[in-house]
């Protein structure tokens, strides 16, 4: 009996020992899993990725400008240099007298690559790069002037000057000339040739852009209210540029002091603009005595938008310096998005301005 029983608290003590143990492996175990899960590193989130930029010639959300360099091409205007490749693709237009009485012109396109063909190109000029600088745009154009090299030699700029680098950014239309067109008025470029000329210079398309204006919705204009329908530039007797706004298109026409349109030279298309800005910037005359001197540190102007016009103030600091635009009072002006026209205007002897309201009566 007494055998018996020390047998059974053998067995017992073996049991229990048994289950200490299994009751310390599973302890263990689950240690051993706690430990893996806490060393097991937290998933990391997904940066949110950048908005695509927009348009900074138009304000528009068409395509992703980020890293996207305007270019600025600088068009011949004189007699006989009409009608001009690529003026109705441009997002901007700007124009003012810079020596003589007829104005100089550039065309400025945020996406270079629409560049089918524009010209013919002519010669830089410094009022012109006031213009361009400050959107980091590349100035193309067949030569310059000294005030528009000297100043692009002291900012150390990379223009693409056709008079240095000739065929290899820019290409003569010979069935232009053949149709009786002076040499001057048949050179062009495209966005190839661009894109060719700044590769030999080292440089490409690739960079930062500044937004022309502050882009934004802007309410709609009454009716009633169209007091800016028809405005005339008189850059000079022989040189008047009329803006004339469709109510069907929503876009001021852009037309000759003689009512004919101004259209593009490979489609037909008539200039249109959402936005029309004339930009008052006294003026007077450079040491050479006739190239045309602006004081574009501040001035007052125009803005058009809807058929309507409102006074504006603008300042800017230098020639790198955009333009920083302000309504009456005094607010940062909001501009609709879509293409602009932008006039310098000195308002000397022989310039003037014509406004006129739906109703044809003329705005003071």
């Amino acid at each position: 009996m007494r055998k018996f029983q020390a047998l059974s608290l053998s067995a017992a003590l073996l049991a229990s020992l048994l289950l200490g143990g299994c009751a310390n492996n599973a302890a263990s175990s689950d240690a051993a899993s706690s430990d893996s899960a806490a060393s097991e590193p937290e998933a990391t989130p997904e940066p949110t990725p950048a908005p695509p930029a927009a348009n900074p010639l138009t304000g528009a959300a068409d395509a992703d400008y980020t890293g996207k360099r305007p270019v600025a091409v600088t068009l011949r205007n004189m007699t006989g240099s009409t009608p001009q490749w690529g003026i109705a693709s441009a997002d901007v237009l700007v124009e003012g007298v810079t020596e003589g009485t007829t104005a100089s012109l550039m065309a400025l396109y945020a996406n270079p690559d629409s560049i089918a063909k524009a010209g013919p190109v002519g010669p830089a000029r410094d009022l012109l790069l006031q213009v361009a600088l400050p959107l980091n745009a590349v100035p193309v154009h067949i030569d310059k002037n000294i005030y528009a090299s000297n100043l692009l030699n002291t900012l150390a700029y990379q223009d693409l000057d056709g008079y240095h680098i000739g065929k290899t950014a820019f290409a003569f239309d010979q069935d232009r000339q053949n149709a009786g067109y002076a040499e001057e008025n048949c050179w062009y470029t495209t966005a190839e040739l661009i894109n060719s000329g700044l590769a030999s210079y080292g440089v490409s398309l690739n960079g930062d852009n500044t937004p022309l204006f502050q882009f934004g919705e802007r309410p709609a204009v009454d009716p009633a209210d169209r007091s800016g329908m028809n405005l005339t530039i008189t850059f000079s007797p022989d040189d008047i540029d009329c803006l004339n706004y469709d109510t069907g298109t929503g876009l001021y026409a852009l037309s000759n002091g003689d009512g004919s349109p101004v259209q593009d030279a490979d489609n037909g298309q008539q200039v249109g603009f959402t936005n029309v800005f004339v930009f008052y910037a006294s003026s007077g005359i450079k040491d050479d005595g006739y190239t045309r001197q602006y004081d574009m540190t501040a001035g007052t102007g125009l803005y058009l938008h809807g058929g309507a016009w409102e006074r504006i103030n603008w300042t800017k600091e230098d020639a790198t310096g955009p333009f920083a635009i302000t309504n009456e009072a005094g607010e940062t002006l909001v501009v609709s998005q879509g293409k602009s026209f932008i006039a310098i205007w000195g308002g000397y002897y022989g310039q003037s301005i014509s406004l006129t309201a739906a109703d044809g009566s003329a705005q003071t």
